[in-house]
């Protein structure tokens, strides 16, 4: 029986506003958009503690995996060639990219990096295994998983390389670290599973140093792809997707926490790809 937390209400306000429901979700899920701030969101996620492992992504993503094996084949294998090829032999990964530029940059002695919701460690590792090793030796790596089996695959990758991982939600895990700490956060896939995305964002920015940088990559719900293909669009995932952003509606999240979009071009924005990205970092101070 699923744990469901009380109804949420737009992740943008305080207090409810005009919703309406959207036809995506299969039942029991209910998905709405807040009509005052367009944001598109789950009613009714899973409580945290279902996370852990009833939902956990691993367990989530095979059953998705294989429901969009049985039902599409064809596309499936294709799909899956292409990630294979991108990842193999084009050695495309844009939020690598990313980080290694971040990192490469940054005048810290001692460059501590936090993935948000970072899975088995993947990201991290392969970060670590790039860099030359005088980079690599004043990099710190961290992670927060909120699946018990993942967080422990990941802190065992990590503490060798200097870091840890915590296993807790991100609302909990982000606050275990000291504040002005991160020279840069990675949200990569992450933030669309987070029933509180504002407070986690704000604890966040807390914790970057005065110049560290956010790195966001969530699905676009505004790309082609998911108006061609609707329900089916690659980007739903019931019930761990919580949050569907838009470029407008990440950029106005990003500003209630008190970040500001320092990149967000027309290429991490593209209406033809599935997912957008961003760069985000403290608000200033007006003069």
């Amino acid at each position: 029986m699923v744990q469901a937390t009380p109804l949420r209400i737009s992740p943008l306000l305080a207090v409810q506003g005009r919703e309406h429901d959207l036809d995506y979700a299969p039942a029991p899920w209910v998905l709405k958009q807040c009509a005052e701030t367009d944001i598109i969101f789950l009613a009714n996620p899973p409580a945290y503690e279902e996370l852990s492992e009833t939902y956990a992504y691993e367990v989530t993503f095979s059953k998705e995996s294989a429901a969009r094996k049985q039902a599409e084949p064809i596309r499936y294998a294709f799909s899956t060639m292409l990630k294979r090829f991108r990842a193999k032999v084009l050695k495309r990964n844009k939020v690598l990219g990313i980080l290694n530029q971040l990192i490469a940059a940054s005048p810290s002695a001692r460059i501590n990096v936090l993935d948000v919701g970072c899975g088995w460690g993947e990201l991290l590792q392969t970060l670590m295994t790039s860099l030359p090793p005088a980079l690599r030796s004043r990099v710190a790596p961290h992670g927060v998983e909120i699946s018990r089996a993942l967080s422990t695959l990941s802190d065992d990758k990590l503490r060798p390389l200097g870091g840890r991982c915590v296993h807790a939600s991100a609302q909990d895990g982000v606050l275990r670290f000291d504040e002005d700490y991160f020279d840069v956060i990675v949200m990569a896939s992450y933030l669309e599973h987070e029933a509180s995305p504002l407070e986690v964002l704000e604890n966040c920015r807390k914790r970057l140093k005065a110049d560290g940088t956010i790195i966001v990559k969530v699905p676009n719900f505004a790309c082609y792809n998911r108006m061609i293909r609707g329900p089916r669009w690659s980007g739903f995932r019931w019930p761990d997707h919580v949050n569907y952003f838009t470029p407008k509606t990440l950029r106005a999240i990003a500003a209630r926490a008190g970040l500001d979009v320092v990149r967000m071009s027309a290429l991490d924005t593209t209406p033809f790809s599935d997912n957008m990205y961003a760069l985000l970092r403290t608000s200033k101070p007006a003069p």
